[in-house]
């Protein structure tokens, strides 16, 4: 693109308040010339004609111009050409537009302005009057003047003047005079201190020799700097040196004490103080830094030493060094601390003093997690929205919200990286639904995409309007993972959400869900927050703590994570394998309860502390539920950890259409008692419709997560309540917490397919899965695997009936239970039983949202 094109051109409007300002400011220059330049021998309104040369700068109109002004105002002229640019660039910059404008603050402003002028002309009037030509005042000074001296004489009326122009300042600028009096005695407080840390009390050494010995000090240490750098020389030995130091009783307070204040190099004297950095000291009780005879410095209180690990002190006692009683005692420490120090080797780490008969007794494995640079560096950009726009939008929904005849006030706004929220407090009598009601008119008022309104703010009495912002900001999944927050979290299921509204982390705990439920439309970024969810779950724990078993009905979305050694099975694509793993997850939760009862824990947590607690003793915990019958073993096996296991789906509700209401039982199951036994559910699903979020899952599963839905039928599915449906997608969320009817908005992180490649390949480096094969084929040793309490169907439950009600149904492709009732004169309970059995053959399928079954078998053959 040429330079010429790249100019912006102005528009019609824009042009005419350009113009406005150039003449403003030309007016404003002109005017200041001809009151600075201003003879009372020109000719002008108040002087006789003089045809003599003009002295003022701009010539007779200005000499004419200034002698009006002075006349009228006196020295109170010059404020005239301030007020003239100013309003000049008030207008340019279109602070306020016309329907924003608070006619009753303008006012308020003006009174306090010519309050202010006027009160300064009277004063002028009444004590300048003998050092200038005419009034200083002026006539409006000299009127107002002369018209309050015969009442309140000369102290009263300058008292009650001073009085109107304190009012007058604070109605024009809206500052309290209090305020300005105690910034001004802040102001006064702080240059005092500074004064006193001025390097007024720097006391220099007496001799030259002295500062000969402190100059050849700084260069020795200067030089031991560069010589560490190049040598790479260990920092213990400087730890040790300066320990050393601190219990040698080298300082003196009858010394001189030398204080460092700011030099050509740089050095304050606010880094000698090293018993508590954050706290300043008097400087009567600062650490004095004495010199010796030699030319030694006590280094540790030393200004210049800001990096102690980079200055090699192995240099002789002559040439200012260590002596050799110190150097033995650094080699001492030195050792004692090599000793402390855990070494690795082949991936193991091997604890102090490992190397005897326990050696093996005291190695653990190693399990290191991703590093955070496999994922890529943002390319931030920052937010362009200023505190003023933040302040017209604010005016601006006060001004729509009054044109729908509701009272409120904007107390707090709060930008965020996608939305900003607005805090309102209403009038007395308003109801927040109100607003509620009005939040497409108000979104189309604000011109905005969608306007979320939240009735309940916890801990506050006002009233949130999220309007999204003009530029959107991307929430980085790095930034969330580098954050303190999920550094701090401690827990081995913290998975990371995103952004709250404000711009802070947000890291929860899928351990205390226990389960989540998910929804979102097509491209409103559920896909994308599983993926974030399962990563930050890499991130966090190793196979030993966290296994997954993932079903992919599209057989896109959680492929990726194949061979990674968390998956306790293939990610499963077929829907009946996904029937077999819940139904062998629901095995495991009773196989998991039955021994933590044994062991006599309540959940998953104390299991595994107990193990650890007996294994740090040297104990062995057999398993109780073992039996000789069982196995080929001669002993039970030993109890190791059990992992937390996360099932996640990625399209439960296609996984329900194909394997029906079995799935339901399985999955309200798992979510009743699967919480103390370490299995937690992850389901998302594109349509939250009561037929896929039944009543009984919906109980069994209190911590929601929903993505833009379509409506607001789908919101209140998904969290019992609206506004889902005002979600702005791309990652926009409600996250409803466990215990919580207050739903949270946030900001989902992002993060790219190949950053998931890359997390996963480095998994795939540092183990293979190791997969149950049991998990998938829903069979142990050609038996079906049974839950507790279900019992197999044999061929004497079987309907007599049953034969020819499959042959009615396959060719009449007629399969509900009425027309078996009256093609064999049957009753519906028997009915029902027979289409059940077909159901559970595969003749017909699960009823669908209308109670209409598909015929799935083919039609009998046609005799010849």
């Amino acid at each position: 693109m040429s330079q010429g094109n790249s100019i912006k051109k102005l528009n019609g409007l824009q042009r005419a308040l350009s113009l406005g300002l150039y003449v403003s400011c030309t007016a404003a220059l002109f005017l200041l010339l001809a009151l600075s330049s201003f003879d009372p021998a020109d000719p002008g309104w108040s002087q006789s004609n003089y045809q003599g040369e003009i002295h003022n700068l701009t010539g007779a109109v200005g000499a004419w111009s200034a002698d009006v002004l002075f006349y009228f105002m006196g020295f109170s002229a010059y404020v005239v050409p301030i007020v003239i640019a100013t309003s000049g660039w008030i207008i340019f910059k279109q602070t306020y537009k016309l329907v924003e404008v608070d006619y009753f603050s303008v006012g308020l402003r003006l009174i306090g302005f010519f309050l202010m002028v006027l009160s300064l002309a009277a004063l002028a009037s009444m004590n300048a009057n003998d050092i200038y030509e005419f009034s200083a005042g002026g006539v409006t000074g000299e009127v107002i003047s002369q018209a309050m001296l015969p009442y309140f004489n000369q102290l009263g009326t300058t008292l009650l003047l001073l009085c109107f122009i304190a009012a007058g300042f604070t109605l024009l600028t809206g500052i309290s005079l209090l305020t300005l009096v105690e910034a001004v005695g802040f102001g006064v407080i702080w240059c005092f201190n500074l004064l006193r840390k001025a390097p007024s009390y720097i006391k220099k050494p007496k001799d030259s020799e002295d500062t000969q010995g402190f100059m050849s000090v700084v260069d020795k240490v200067k030089l031991q700097r560069e010589e560490a750098e190049t040598q790479n020389t260990e920092s213990q030995e400087l730890d040790d040196y300066l320990e050393i130091q601190q219990d040698k009783e080298t300082v003196s307070r009858q010394e001189p004490v030398i204080s460092i204040g700011n030099d050509d190099n740089g050095y304050s004297e606010d880094s000698a103080r090293f018993d508590n950095p954050d706290k300043e000291a008097p400087i009567d009780e600062m650490p004095p830094i004495s010199i010796d005879t030699q030319g030694e410095q006590d280094l540790d209180s030393a200004p210049w030493v800001d990096n102690k690990q980079d200055i090699d002190f192995d240099t002789d006692s002559s040439e200012g060094g260590l002596s050799q009683v110190e150097r033995e005692q650094i080699a001492k420490r030195k050792q004692a601390k090599q000793e402390d120090k855990a070494r690795i080797e082949n991936g193991i780490v091997i604890l102090p003093g490992s190397e005897g008969q326990d050696a093996q007794a005291k190695k653990m494995p190693m399990a290191p997690l991703p590093d955070i640079s496999l994922l890529d560096v943002p390319n931030r950009k920052e937010n362009p929205i200023s505190q003023e726009e933040l302040d017209q939008v604010a005016r601006l929904v006060e001004a729509k919200l009054a044109d729908f005849n509701i009272t409120a006030q904007v107390v707090g706004v709060y930008p965020g990286p996608v939305v900003t929220r607005f805090e309102l407090e209403l009038a007395p009598g308003v109801k927040a639904s109100k607003i509620t009601n009005l939040s497409k008119d108000l979104a189309r008022s604000l011109l905005a995409e969608s306007v979320r309104v939240v009735e309940v703010i916890p801990g506050k009495a006002y009233v949130g309007l999220e309007l999204p912002n003009k530029f959107r900001e991307t929430v980085f999944m790095r930034d969330v993972l580098g954050s303190q927050a999920f550094a701090d979290s401690k827990s081995k299921l913290s998975m990371v959400l995103g952004q709250d509204i404000s711009g802070e982390p947000v890291v929860v705990d899928l351990g205390k869900m226990p389960h989540l439920l998910v929804a979102g439309t097509t491209g409103s970024g559920k896909s994308v927050g599983v993926n974030v969810m399962i990563t930050s779950l890499l991130y966090k724990s190793g196979p030993e703590d966290v296994r997954f078993i993932m079903i992919d009905p599209k057989m896109l979305e959680l492929s990726v994570y194949e061979g990674i050694p968390h998956l306790l099975c293939e990610v499963v694509t077929d829907m009946k394998e996904a029937s077999n793993a819940l139904r062998w997850c629901v095995g495991e939760m009773e196989r998991r309860y039955k021994l933590m009862s044994a062991m006599g824990v309540r959940n998953l947590k104390g299991f595994n502390a107990k193990i650890e607690d007996a294994k740090a003793r040297g104990e062995v915990i057999t398993d109780p539920l073992w039996k000789s019958s069982d196995s080929m073993e001669e002993t039970a096996p030993e109890l190791d950890k059990l992992p937390s296991i996360v099932v996640v789906v990625d399209e439960f509700a296609d996984m329900m259409m194909i394997v029906g209401k079995k799935v339901e039982e399985l999955i309200a199951r798992i979510a009743q008692k699967a919480r103390a036994a370490g299995i937690h559910l992850v389901l998302a699903t594109q349509r939250p419709s009561v037929d896929v979020i039944t009543g009984l899952i919906k109980a069994n599963i209190p911590t929601r997560m929903a993505f833009q839905v379509s409506s607001k039928i789908d919101s209140r599915t998904i969290l019992d309540q609206q506004g889902a449906e005002t979600l702005l997608g791309m990652g926009d969320m409600l996250y409803q917490p466990p215990g919580s009817s207050v739903p949270v908005r946030v900001h989902g992180a992002f993060i790219d397919d190949h950053e998931v490649h890359k997390v996963v390949g480095d998994w795939k480096e540092r183990g293979q899965p190791q997969y149950i094969d049991e998990i998938l084929q829903g069979s142990s040793e050609g038996e079906q695997v049974l839950l507790p309490g279900e019992v197999s169907e044999t061929d004497e439950d079987t309907d007599a009936l049953y034969d020819e009600a499959v042959a009615f149904v396959t060719e009449s492709r007629r399969g509900s239970i009425s027309s078996v009732q009256r093609k064999f004169k049957i009753g519906y309970n028997r009915a029902a039983r027979i289409i059940e059995q077909m159901e559970a053959q595969g003749v017909v399928s699960s009823p669908g949202h209308n109670g209409n079954r598909d015929v799935l078998a083919p039609p009998p053959p046609k005799p010849f």
